[in-house]
């Protein structure tokens, strides 16, 4: 199993502890959160799962220029958009590539993510990726399992890898 996660999952605002935005809600902190929430719960599921067959991975795909930043508001965002795209972002194409390494590569473990190699991990060929910090705390797993269960009612026995 292949979660696909972000860079933004590194940003300070992608913190757990207001899951579901209730304190407050800014888009960007939202996205942030989202991701940080995959890799947390990829990887409690790479524990849950650890004498089973599944291998569950997570991947980053850097950064790279689609539609997401063509809606960026205001002047600035219009004029930094394109340099950014140009000096410190991939293709497209390329930032499929994590995915791929991570779905098809026999030299990937369960647990580990996976992002580009290339500077600040924005661009380049796949590689194991430095998780973002803390993003490995067992408790805050627990409790972001615990939780998915509770928000979706849905209890998963990840001894066998079904939904009870």
């Amino acid at each position: 199993m292949v979660t696909v996660s972000a860079i933004a999952a590194r940003w300070r605002m992608g913190g757990l502890d207001d899951l579901m935005s209730e304190k407050g809600y800014r888009a960007m902190g939202a996205y942030a959160k989202s991701k940080r929430a995959n890799i947390v719960y990829t990887l409690e599921l790479a524990r849950r799962t650890a004498r089973s067959p599944l291998a569950a991975l997570a991947v980053h795909p850097g950064s790279a220029m689609t539609g997401l930043q063509q809606h960026g508001t205001g002047t600035l965002s219009r004029i930094v958009t394109p340099v950014a795209a140009r000096l410190l972002m991939g293709s497209a194409d390329g930032a499929a590539w994590p995915l791929l390494y991570a779905a098809t590569s026999t030299h990937v473990s369960s647990g580990q993510f996976i992002g580009p190699a290339g500077r600040d991990q924005t661009s380049g060929t796949p590689k194991p990726a430095r998780l973002p910090t803390g993003a490995d705390d067992t408790d805050e797993a627990g409790r972001l399992w615990t939780t998915s269960e509770q928000l979706t009612g849905v209890p998963f026995d990840a001894g066998t890898g079904t939904a009870s």
